[in-house]
């Protein structure tokens, strides 16, 4: 498993399925940025799946979800089909958000319960302070570039006078 950070803000989304686990997702996925989404009741059509790199199913009976993969691997469309572990290309994890900072846990699939345990944990260790942290280190990076200094060094000389990890 590679861990990557999609930007949901660019990339064409395709979300297809029925139900709860279809509207479930796509709240996920706008509390997200996805911006360019076009969410389907039931299956779909070869046409849309060539017109979105990333295709997402939920709530689809595991026949008909492999028949969109199928599709998907033609079209070269990379594919998550919830809780069908074997007809995905990608995962998600369980993520602690804390404005840009993400902490994302992976189990590659095995058990997101574990993961999400992990992520309840993780989360009582970053408050919500983080998300000032992460804009103020963004701040002062940007200052530091245009001074010319060296980022990595600068970055943790601030993190150790702030002893935001200590």
């Amino acid at each position: 498993m590679l861990p990557v950070v999609f930007d949901l803000s660019r990339i064409p989304v395709l979300l297809a399925g029925r139900g709860e686990a279809l509207a479930k997702r796509r709240r996920q996925l706008e509390e997200y940025g996805a911006v360019a989404l076009t969410v389907l009741e039931g299956i779909p059509a070869a046409a849309d799946i060539a017109a979105h790199r990333l295709v997402m199913l939920a709530g689809l009976p595991k026949e008909e979800a492999g028949r969109v993969a199928q599709a998907c691997r033609t079209a070269g469309r990379l594919l998550n089909v919830e809780d069908v572990n074997e007809l995905c290309d990608f995962y998600f994890t369980a993520n602690v958000r804390r404005g840009d900072l993400v902490i994302s846990v992976s189990t590659g699939g095995h058990s997101p319960t574990l993961a999400q345990k992990i992520r309840d944990w993780i989360a009582a260790q970053f408050s919500e302070e983080w998300e000032k942290r992460v804009t103020e280190i963004g701040q002062l990076r940007r200052q530091w570039k245009s001074e010319g200094r060296n980022l990595s060094s600068a970055s943790h000389e601030h993190i150790a006078r702030k002893q935001w990890l200590a």
